[in-house]
C-alpha cells in the first residue's frame, strides 16, 4: 500500500501566517545621499508572523534599515526595526517588504492581533447581513 506524505509534512521548512489587512503605518529611514530623515505614511497589504508588506508613496531602497509603526487612530501600538527586503515599484501601487528585525514576540502578538481585528471588523462591516439565512 502507498504512502501519500502531504506539503506541509515533507517540507522541513515552517509555514508562516499571513493577513491580509490595511493597517495604517508609519516608516522613517535615513536617506543615505542626503542625510535626511524621510518620513512616510501608508498602509499593510498583508501583515506576517516575521515580516509585513506596506504600500508606501516613496519607497526605500533594499537593505536599508526602516522604523516602521503601525497605528490606530493616529496612536502607535507598535514600533519595531526592520529591513527592506525587496520593493515593487509599480507606479500605482508601489510596495516594499519589510522583514522584522527585533521584538518578533511581541510583533506576532500585538501586530497579527490588529490585523485579525481589522478582517473582523470589515468582515462584519461588509458581509455580515448577506451571509445571514
Amino acid at each position: 500500500m502507498s504512502q501519500i506524505d502531504y506539503a506541509t509534512s515533507s517540507y522541513k521548512t515552517p509555514l508562516h501566517h499571513r493577513i491580509t489587512a490595511s493597517l495604517p503605518v508609519q516608516a522613517s529611514w535615513v536617506d543615505l545621499e542626503s542625510g535626511e530623515t524621510i518620513l512616510i505614511d501608508g498602509m499593510t497589504e498583508n501583515v506576517g508572523e516575521t515580516s509585513t508588506l506596506v504600500n508606501l508613496e516613496v519607497l526605500p531602497p533594499v537593505g536599508a534599515s526602516v522604523t516602521l509603526k503601525i497605528l490606530d487612530e493616529d496612536k502607535t501600538i507598535i514600533e519595531v526595526s526592520t529591513q527592506v527586503i525587496r520593493v515593487e515599484r509599480d507606479p500605482s501601487k508601489p510596495l516594499a517588504a519589510l522583514t522584522i528585525l527585533e521584538n518578533l514576540k511581541k510583533w506576532k502578538v500585538v501586530a497579527m492581533s490588529a490585523a485579525e481585528k481589522w478582517v473582523t471588523h470589515h468582515w462584519h462591516l461588509n458581509y455580515d447581513e448577506e451571509w445571514v439565512n
